[in-house]
């Protein structure tokens, strides 16, 4: 029987946006390819990507793997506010898709908290809800909090980061979670006092081979989401903390970065900054580079820039994170900014190697598929919603 599933994602899916925008598409297509039907509700700035000269949908790799894609507006300004939840969530409560999920029967499939609100609506409270925890917003919020320098910005997030807590409370009496790394897992038990929660490893780029170059490359890189507040802050602490007296050439790249982090990536004669890349012009300037610098102050494992790295790029280096086997041999680890100085001198003129290369190939082998983990997805969903 043809399985259908809902999937409600607060950020267009894109291949080429890297963070969780980039781990929804992976994981639309990776159902798409095990034959389950994908219904994708998503939000976007306008409300709409259809092209009004041609009427055509903007992002035609979404129509290639979901059965249906439908856009809702982002709420903006003070419609957001509440006392009880989150500025995060209110930015995607909408009416119009919580009766469009009640006109069919599917399990719901919510890829971060984001969207969550959903889960409350009274049209909604038959059906199966799943939320996704890409990332666990408490975290997010509380690193923004630290790495802001107003008083009201501090305020904002602290209180997001309260606010988060609640509602992942009472999202516990509604829906199923699914987490993503032990570590996430292990949060919200500690938020739950328990509970069941299922863990699904990230899926990936379906081009696991590794293409690494050895000896040198060019330059240190940075690269991802610019326009997500967490990546704009870990890019200025590069910039601040790391590159401010190392004369090494650093590039960052991403997709639509603030015109405040614009300006101090050149306020330096090594250091620069792309905006908005194409994907060829991504791979390249991975390849070209002598080490990937992907610090992660949010997500414990690698995340999907670090992996990219692993796989395109020569030397990788992260902060301190929770990574066993072969993978925690295919990069470097700093905790601190003068760490990552140091390892920086010492790798910057150390050519890649053969047996570097052949480290990371055995650590992508443990690496399970986006088919394998299509069937895990499918039997958490379908198993527990027929119980």
């Amino acid at each position: 029987m043809q399985r259908s599933l809902n999937i409600v994602s607060g950020h267009i899916p894109c291949p080429n946006t890297l963070g969780d925008a980039q781990q929804t598409f992976w994981c639309i297509e990776a159902l798409s390819a095990a034959g389950i039907q994908v219904h994708l509700y998503t939000f976007s700035e306008q409300g709409t990507t259809i092209d009004p000269k041609t009427n055509a949908d903007t992002h035609p790799q979404l129509v290639k793997i979901c059965s249906s894609v439908k856009y809702y507006p982002i709420n903006k300004g003070h419609r957001n506010f509440s006392f009880s939840a989150p500025y995060a969530t209110g930015k995607f409560l909408n009416q119009q898709l919580n009766q469009d999920l009640a006109n069919n029967n599917y399990p719901i499939l919510i890829e971060g908290m984001g969207p969550c609100g959903l889960a409350f609506s009274k049209a909604l409270e038959h059906r199966k809800i799943w939320v996704r925890i890409l990332t666990y917003a408490p975290t997010y919020f509380r690193y923004l909090q630290e790495r802001s320098s107003g008083p009201l910005k501090k305020l904002f997030y602290q209180r997001e980061a309260i606010l988060s807590k609640r509602i992942l409370k009472k999202l516990n009496e509604r829906v199923s979670w699914i987490a993503t790394y032990s570590a996430a897992k292990n949060q919200l038990e500690d938020l739950f006092l328990g509970g069941t929660i299922q863990i699904l490893a990230p899926f990936s780029s379906n081009d696991n081979n590794i293409t690494s170059q050895t000896g040198l490359g060019n330059y240190c890189l940075f690269q991802g989401n610019l326009s997500d507040a967490a990546t704009h802050k870990t890019a200025s602490w590069l910039l601040t903390h790391v590159f401010h007296n190392l004369k090494v050439p650093f590039v960052i790249t991403g997709n639509n970065p603030a015109p405040s982090l614009v300006a101090l990536a050149h306020m330096q004669p090594h250091t620069c900054i792309v905006a908005n890349p194409s994907s060829s012009e991504r791979h390249d300037m991975i390849e070209k580079a002598q080490i990937i610098i992907q610090p992660s102050f949010i997500k414990a494992g690698a995340d999907e820039a670090l992996l990219e790295g692993v796989k395109r790029g020569r030397h990788c280096l992260t902060n301190a994170k929770i990574e066993s086997g072969a993978m925690g041999g295919c990069y470097h680890q700093g905790a601190s900014a003068n760490a990552f100085q140091e390892i920086i001198i010492q790798l910057y003129h150390h050519p890649f190697s053969e047996e570097e290369i052949e480290t990371r190939k055995k650590g992508m082998a443990n690496k399970k598929s986006n088919e394998a983990l299509a069937k895990e997805c499918n039997s958490i969903i379908w198993d527990a919603s027929n119980t």
